[in-house]
This record gives C-alpha cells, sequence and structure tokens, in this order.
C-alpha cells in the first residue's frame, strides 16, 4: 500500500513540474515592464527633413572623419520616441555590387548623433558607433558551421577593441551572438543571445543566458525596426543600447549578406578554397595586435 501511494505521489509532481517550467523559459510576462524603446527606420524614400542633401553631409564631415566622403544620410534612429541619431552608409558601394558585383561590395554603417541646425556646424555630429559587414570572416564561420553564416564587426568610440556579431548555428530558426566586454573593474565577461522567432520577418528574442532582457521586432509595412528593453540595468547600458540599435540596422541586410556568402561558400563547401580574394580593407581585421605594439 505504501509502495503504491509513493508511485502517485512521484508522477503528480513530476508533472507539475513540466508544466511550470516550460512557459517560464521562452514566454516573457504579458506585464513585462519596459524601460527603453528604441526605433530604428531605414528609409525608402528621398522625402525626409533630417535629409538635407550634400550640404548637410558636409557639416557632418566637418565633425569627424568617421563621416565618410561617399556615406549618405539613410535613416534616422530614435530612443524612447526623440530622434537621437542618423544613419548613414555608403549607398553606392553596397546595392550597386552587391548582386552584379559581391566581391566588391561593402557594407559599412554608422551612428552619428544628429546635427542642430544652426548657422555654422553646429553642435552634434558625433560618432556613436557602427557596423561593419567582413566577407572574409563570413566565410570562415560558413564552414565552421555548414551553412551561411554572416559576421559583423561592431566599432564603437574610445573603444579600442572590435565585438564581433555572428550567426551562429540553431536547428529551427537563426540564432546571433556577441559579447559585452569588461568595461571597469569588477565588470563580468557576458555574452548575448539574439534567437530568431519563428514566422515572418525578422524578429529576435534577447537573452542574456535564458533570461529574456530586449524584443527586436521588424516592421515589414513600415519598415523600421522596434526594440523594446525589459531589463532595467540593461536599459542603462550605453554600449548594450547602441550594440542593439546596430544589430536592428543590420536586419535590414540580413537577407542580402547571407545571399552574398552562399555564392561563395557553394564553391568552398567541397574545396575548402574560394576565389574570393580578401580586401586590404577585411585583411586589416586579421593584424595580431600583439606584433602591431612590438616596439
Amino acid at each position: 500500500m505504501a509502495k503504491k501511494k509513493k508511485e502517485t505521489t512521484k508522477k503528480t509532481t513530476t508533472k507539475k513540474s513540466t508544466a511550470k517550467e516550460a512557459p517560464v523559459e521562452e514566454t516573457p510576462s504579458k506585464d513585462q515592464v519596459t524601460y527603453k524603446k528604441i526605433k530604428v527606420n531605414l528609409w525608402r524614400t528621398r522625402l525626409h527633413g533630417e535629409e538635407l542633401g550634400v550640404y548637410q553631409s558636409l557639416k557632418y564631415r566637418a565633425k569627424t572623419r568617421l563621416f565618410s566622403k561617399d556615406f549618405d544620410i539613410e535613416g534616422v534612429v530614435e530612443i524612447d520616441g526623440e530622434k537621437e541619431w542618423i544613419i548613414a552608409y555608403d549607398k553606392d558601394k553596397w546595392h550597386k555590387n552587391k548582386d552584379d558585383a559581391p566581391e566588391k561590395s561593402r557594407l559599412l554603417l554608422r551612428f552619428f548623433t544628429i546635427l542642430e541646425e544652426k548657422m555654422g556646424v553646429g553642435k552634434g555630429g558625433n560618432f556613436i558607433g557602427g557596423v561593419e559587414f567582413s566577407i572574409t570572416h563570413s566565410l570562415i564561420q560558413s564552414f565552421e558551421v555548414r551553412h551561411p553564416a554572416p559576421v559583423f564587426f561592431v566599432q564603437m568610440p574610445r573603444r579600442p577593441h572590435l565585438i564581433r556579431i555572428v550567426r551562429g548555428w540553431r536547428l529551427k530558426g537563426t540564432r546571433w551572438t556577441w559579447p559585452l566586454l569588461p568595461e571597469q573593474a569588477g565588470d563580468k565577461f557576458q555574452m548575448v543571445k539574439a534567437k530568431g522567432t519563428i514566422g515572418l520577418g525578422r524578429d529576435y528574442d534577447i537573452y542574456f543566458g535564458e533570461t529574456k532582457v530586449a524584443r527586436v521586432d521588424m516592421q515589414r509595412i513600415e519598415k523600421d525596426v522596434e526594440i523594446e528593453i525589459y531589463d532595467e540595468a540593461a536599459a542603462k547600458d550605453t554600449e548594450f543600447c547602441t550594440i542593439l540599435a546596430l544589430f536592428g540596422a543590420m536586419c535590414f541586410f540580413m537577407k542580402d549578406c547571407e545571399d552574398i556568402i552562399e555564392k561563395f561558400y557553394k564553391t568552398m563547401k567541397e574545396t575548402g578554397t574560394t576565389d574570393y580574394k580578401v580586401p586590404r580593407s577585411e585583411e586589416i581585421l586579421f593584424r595580431n595586435p600583439r606584433f602591431m605594439t612590438r616596439r
């Protein structure tokens, strides 16, 4: 009799534990608090007040060398409803080459604070962060995970290191990861995981370990990416928010980048070699920092 009672108790406990754990890992609470909202809007038309042609670009160039002479102002980033940053990149070098001559294509996106409209140069125009697509590193990652896997490098102001945003392997959907490196004494090394949700578009849940801290939602009709941050400490972390906004901007280009990598990876899959010639801009990413510091 005692044995029978023990078996019944064991079954009940197992069933209750499974039902409780399943929604906690994948489903956020309905009353989840949003501590910060970011909207990344890449324009599809030329009819926007923030874009004032060549003169506006010259003012940004006067503020920083990181605003290239070939850059076009092609979007804006809003933080909590306020327009804070512009998005700039060399549109011609990317769109003209990605289909016909992918080996010559180069994608380099950069964020800058919006310039105030005053006589002269005005306030603003400061570099916030940038992201660059690397074909060479993408081919290395693709060979490792056995499917087209783009790799992007993030550059931050006053930070000597480059952060790699890498597409990895996942049985269903997509998965991206990148590190948050320690900034101050006592900070810990941390990895960020972006898990693509099943369905149309580029939508991602952002995790620290198994804890969901943010969501990236690409709006197909409005042509923008909406980001919500649910972790209070993460919402106050400037570097995390900037990288997450750059990741949102990447969503507009991920499909094209995957197509480029697939073209080269097909020939590389069996032989391990490729005809792609590594340009100097990407060769620099392989430099040995220890060798560079030697005297």
